[in-house]
C-alpha cells in the first residue's frame, strides 16, 4: 500500500509540473536560453576538447610505445603535455599553410575581377549609347523628387544602420570572449581528461544505481571510440581526396590546383556538405578567370568526387565507424537538420553507438528467449 501511495505520489508531482511547464513554456525558453548562453564557453570548450583529444591520444600511443624500450621513459603527464604542444603546432601549420595559399589567390581573383570590369565598362557604355537607350526618366525622377523625404528617409536608414552597426559590434566582442574563454577550458579539459573522466564516474556510481551507472560509462566508452574512429577516417579520406583532387586541377591544367586541393580536404571533413562547399568554391574562383574553364572545373571535380566516393571512401571512413552508408546518410541529414555542420559531424558516431547498444541488446534478449524456450521444453 506504501508503494501504491508512493507511486501515486511521483505521478501526481510529475503531471502537475508537466502542466505548469506547459502553462509557462516561453518563459521556459527564455530561462533555458539565458542558461545555454551562460555555458555556452563551456559546451564549445568540450566540443573542442573533445576535437583535439582524438590526435593528442593517437600521440600519447606512440609516444608510449616509441618510449616502452627506453631506460629514462618520460612519465605519462609529461607525455600528454608533449602530444597536446604537438597537437597545437600541428594545427598551428595546418593554418598557416591554408592563409599562405588563400590570400594570395585571393588578392589576384580580386584584381583580376576588377581589371575585368574596368575592361568592359567602355563597353557597357558604348552598347548604351549605340542602343540610344532613354535616360530622360532618370533626369525627371532627380528634379522633380520629393528631396525632404528622401532625406528624411536617408536619415532614418542611418539611424538604423548605426543601431546595427552598434548591434554588430556588441555581437562580435561577445563572439570573441566567449571564443577566447571556450579556448582556454578546452585546453584545461585536454590536459585534465583524466582527472575529469575520474571525477565523472565517481558522480556517475554515487549518484545513480550501478547498472545505470555502468550503462552511462559503457555509452561513453563507446561513443569516444566511434567519434574517435569517425575522426580519424574522415581526417585520412580528407588527406587521399585533396591529394588527388590537387593532381587532377594540375593535370587538365586548371588553376588554382594547390588552393583547391587544401580546400578540398578541410571541407571534405564535413560529411556530404563539405564536398559540395568545396566545390562551389572552386568554380567561383576558376569563373573569375575563364568561364569556359569552370565548365571543365565542375566536370573534372565531380569526376574525382564520384572515383573517391565509389572506392576510397567505403574503405577509409565505412570500416572505421561500422555504420552502412543508408544509416550515416540519415545520421547527417537528421543532424544537418537540428544542430548545423556540428550535428552532421557528431550524428554519425551517435547512430553508430546506438545501433551498436540495440545489436547487443537484440543478442541478450534472443539469447534469454532460446533459454526461455529450452526451460519450457524440459
Amino acid at each position: 500500500m506504501e508503494h501504491r501511495t508512493k507511486q501515486l505520489l511521483i505521478v501526481t508531482v510529475v503531471g502537475v509540473t508537466l502542466f505548469a511547464a506547459l502553462m509557462n513554456f516561453s518563459s521556459i525558453l527564455y530561462a533555458a536560453g539565458k542558461v545555454i548562453d551562460l555555458i555556452l564557453p563551456v559546451i564549445v570548450g568540450g566540443i573542442l576538447a573533445l576535437f583535439i583529444n582524438v590526435p593528442v591520444t593517437g600521440l600519447e600511443k606512440r609516444l608510449k610505445s616509441l618510449f616502452k624500450k627506453s631506460k629514462r621513459r618520460p612519465s605519462d603527464k609529461v607525455i600528454g603535455i608533449i602530444s597536446f604542444v604537438l597537437t597545437l603546432i600541428c594545427i598551428a601549420l595546418v593554418i598557416v599553410l591554408v592563409l599562405t595559399l588563400l590570400i594570395p589567390e585571393l588578392v589576384r581573383s580580386c584584381r583580376s575581377m576588377y581589371a575585368q570590369i574596368e575592361a568592359n565598362i567602355p563597353r557597357l557604355m558604348e552598347y548604351m549609347k549605340n542602343a540610344d537607350i532613354n535616360v530622360e526618366w532618370l533626369k525627371e525622377w532627380f528634379y522633380g523628387g520629393d528631396w525632404k523625404q528622401i532625406m528624411r528617409n536617408i536619415s532614418d536608414s542611418a539611424n538604423i544602420l548605426i543601431t546595427n552597426t552598434a548591434n554588430a559590434l556588441s555581437s562580435t566582442v561577445s563572439i570573441v570572449v566567449t571564443s577566447v574563454f571556450a579556448i582556454i577550458i578546452s585546453i584545461y579539459m585536454s590536459l585534465g581528461r583524466e582527472k575529469l573522466y575520474r571525477h565523472a564516474r565517481s558522480l556517475a556510481y554515487a549518484y545513480l544505481k550501478p547498472a545505470h551507472a555502468d550503462n552511462i560509462m559503457n555509452f561513453c566508452r563507446l561513443f569516444r571510440r566511434s567519434f574517435a574512429n569517425f575522426l580519424a577516417g574522415q581526417c585520412s579520406e580528407a588527406i587521399i581526396l585533396g591529394i588527388l583532387m590537387s593532381l587532377a586541377f594540375t593535370l587538365f591544367r586548371i588553376p588554382y590546383g594547390s588552393l583547391v586541393g587544401v580546400l578540398t580536404a578541410i571541407c571534405a571533413i564535413i560529411p556530404y556538405v563539405g564536398a559540395f562547399i568545396s566545390c562551389a568554391v572552386s568554380v567561383i574562383l576558376v569563373l573569375l578567370i575563364d568561364p569556359m574553364l569552370a565548365v571543365r572545373c565542375l566536370i573534372v571535380y565531380i569526376a574525382v568526387q564520384f572515383i573517391e566516393n565509389q572506392f576510397i571512401y567505403p574503405r577509409v571512413v565505412g570500416r572505421s565507424v561500422g555504420l552502412p552508408p543508408l544509416y550515416a546518410l540519415i545520421a547527417a541529414m537528421i543532424g544537418g537538420k537540428l544542430f548545423g555542420i556540428i550535428g552532421i559531424i557528431f550524428f554519425i558516431p551517435l547512430v553508430a553507438v546506438i545501433v551498436e547498444l540495440v545489436k547487443e541488446d537484440a543478442a541478450k534478449r534472443l539469447v534469454n528467449r532460446k533459454r526461455g524456450l529450452k526451460d519450457r521444453n524440459v
